[in-house]
């Protein structure tokens, strides 16, 4: 059985909207939105948009229910050459 005590969908999971990549510090669990830009000479390079969730029982809980399949449960970032950060409570 698992120890997901809050029946909840998926998609209703806050750090899961529209994330491409979700990882988790010893504060925050943290959402990635990847993007490819473009400068006016035609460089592309990639940003992340950053949200950082600060980690609580709820989210903790709901966050080990979705990746509990993975061998390193807390996940990597992807690097990217830039990023922009949010922080939410």
């Amino acid at each position: 059985m698992s120890k997901h005590a809050v029946v909840k969908p998926v998609c209703d999971i806050d750090f899961l909207q529209n994330a491409d990549n979700v990882y988790r510090t010893p504060d925050y669990i943290v959402k990635q939105k990847i993007s490819l830009c473009t400068n006016n000479r035609g460089d592309v390079h990639s940003v992340s948009d950053d949200t950082y969730y600060f980690r609580t029982s709820e989210r903790d809980i709901d966050y080990e229910f979705v990746f509990q399949s993975r061998n390193n449960l807390d996940g990597k970032r992807i690097k990217t050459r830039t990023y922009l950060r949010t922080y939410i409570d």
